[in-house]
């Protein structure tokens, strides 16, 4: 699976992610090590589309977010590769188990997919759910996890 990039940094980490050319970030990259960071999101991304990335190293900021948004994208960002979680299981996580819909929307606003799986939470009733870069993404991403999860595959590139 291949996929262009468009990918914004800060000297703390990767702010936001886009695939294809719907977004275009105008990355911070005067900083060495902002560059630094993009390089490595832009490494992992592309190992992990191939199959040979189960985890990124590459620190995202998060600093932009709310303290719930940035709550959620923690717990989301610890979801296995390979597995689902529900909007439900978040919200428990967080200690509001009413907070199902609050956990979709502030999922919704994830400025770093495939970094932060937010791929991987779907629906109670296992339905996919929404997600920022389209249905047919999210079933694409969570078909390469279910066909490379039984492999073993690098941390790291």
């Amino acid at each position: 699976m291949k996929a262009s990039f468009s990918i914004q940094v800060s000297r703390s980490g990767v702010q936001a992610v886009g695939l294809g050319t719907k977004k275009r970030y105008r990355s911070r990259s005067d900083n060495v090590l902002a560059q630094r960071w993009q390089d490595l999101a832009r490494k992992e991304l592309s190992a992990y589309l191939a199959g040979r990335l189960r985890s990124f190293s590459a620190p995202c900021d998060l600093s932009s977010l709310s303290l719930f948004t940035r709550a959620v994208l923690r717990i989301t960002a610890r979801i296995p590769y390979g597995q689902v979680r529900s909007y439900r299981w978040i919200a428990e996580r967080l200690g509001k188990p009413a907070a199902s819909r609050a956990v979709g929307n502030a999922l919704a606003q994830n400025p770093i997919p495939i970094i932060i799986p937010c791929h991987r939470v779907v629906r109670s009733d296992g339905e996919l759910g929404g997600f920022a870069l389209g249905a047919s993404w999210k079933r694409r991403l969570l078909d390469l996890e279910k066909g490379h999860s039984g492999r073993r595959a690098a941390k790291r590139v």
